[in-house]
């Protein structure tokens, strides 16, 4: 084939995919020496434009073999002229399978253009190359590409655990799926994570330079002893694993997990999660907590929650949940965790005998709360600080 001449040029009007070429060696040399770049692809470390060079004139060879299709995006610049934007290819692996990757230059990011290169591939895909299942994957953590994929319509499958070589190393990966009989909307909800901030609490992602404080919190005898059966991280690997699964939750419509953190200093005090989003309550969701033994007696979780609970019952308009309910569990004789439940206006509404297990392999009841929304806007309405 004359490889320039034979690939197709795909446009929706503004972005444009064709193919690779000499001039677009520079863009590709500062694209793959982004840092971004560097921590969720396999390109070379240190990058020089020699790689981009090799990458550019290799490009031929996958379109000959009928293998990985590879395309140039190109895209306007504000008003300007279209420019180099990044790449995306298609990988063809089986009889109508193919996988999809792509990298976007820093400049062309968060504005949409990645997002249109897929959706041109995807249709070009289905259309034109007999492909019936598209697969998408990423290094875990790599929310931009999630959301990109997401956004087309593609259903999150799977995290697999140390799948990827990256460099001499295995890490973990996200995988996904869209199949040509596929809607192309958003197959769930992805819930609004906001940093949340006042004098008291910085409510913000687990992240990691927590894990000290964190493992210190969840090995702590007090919150060992009511929360020990709790899927929480206990050691540096699960921890790592729990920051990339609470990054991705929220894009799932499940849950949220908060760290919550001092103002000044950024220290890790307590955690906090809304959870349950999906369960057969209506409208619903839990919140579940814990306070690092340092924090207690500081009314660091109280004011935590009055901001999880702002958030929850918030319009989804104005970047809440809109939730009417949020529900509460304590084991009985958690005297802490129930004061603070009942400071924050939930009501006991009753209890679930002989279900909460304990280190000592007794069995007690947990004590069940309950807060609505317009029970919230009341109680917040009268005991607001100031």
């Amino acid at each position: 084939m004359r490889f320039r001449d034979d690939v197709p040029v795909l446009s929706d009007g503004r972005v444009i995919l064709r193919a690779h070429r000499p001039e677009d060696i520079n863009a590709i040399t500062e694209q793959c020496q982004d840092e971004e770049m560097q921590r969720f692809t396999v390109v070379p470390v240190p990058y020089s434009r020699d790689d981009a060079v090799t990458f550019v004139t290799t490009r031929s060879d996958g379109w000959e073999r009928g293998t990985e299709l590879s395309f140039a995006i190109e895209a306007p610049e504000g008003a300007g002229p279209s420019r180099f934007a990044g790449s995306i290819a298609l990988r063809l692996r089986a009889p109508g399978v193919a996988g999809m990757g792509f990298g976007g230059h820093p400049r062309a990011r968060r504005q949409g253009v990645m997002t249109a290169a897929l959706r041109l591939l995807t249709d070009w895909a289905f259309a034109d190359r007999g492909v019936h299942r598209l697969e998408w994957a990423c290094i875990a953590g790599n929310l931009a590409s999630w959301r990109v994929a997401w956004r087309n319509g593609y259903q999150f499958e799977r995290t697999t655990r140390s799948s990827q070589p990256q460099r001499g190393a295995l890490v973990d990966s996200w995988t996904g799926s869209l199949l040509a009989t596929d809607s192309r909307e958003p197959k769930t909800r992805w819930l609004p994570f906001p940093v949340r901030r006042n004098d008291h609490v910085v409510l913000r992602p687990l992240q990691a330079g927590d894990e000290a404080r964190y493992l210190e919190a969840v090995h702590d005898p007090e919150t060992h002893y009511w929360l020990h059966d709790v899927p929480f991280a206990r050691d540096s690997q699960s921890f790592h694993s729990r920051v990339l699964a609470t990054s991705l939750a929220p894009s799932l419509g499940q849950a949220l997990e908060w760290a919550v953190a001092d103002p000044t200093t950024d220290e890790y005090l307590a955690g906090i999660n809304l959870f349950g989003f999906n369960s057969l309550d209506h409208n619903s969701a839990e919140v579940g907590y814990r306070t690092h033994p340092a924090a207690r007696g500081r009314g660091v979780m109280r004011e935590a929650i009055r901001v999880v609970l702002d958030q929850a019952f918030r319009k989804e308009s104005e970047g809440g949940y809109g939730l009417g309910r949020v529900s509460l569990g304590a084991g009985h004789g958690n005297v802490g965790s129930q004061a603070v439940a009942r400071t924050s206006g939930f009501t006991e509404t009753g209890r679930d005998r002989a279900c909460y297990l304990m280190t000592d392999g007794s069995v007690i009841d947990r004590v069940r709360f309950d807060l609505l929304a317009d029970e919230w806007r009341h109680h917040a309405g009268v005991n607001q600080p100031r």
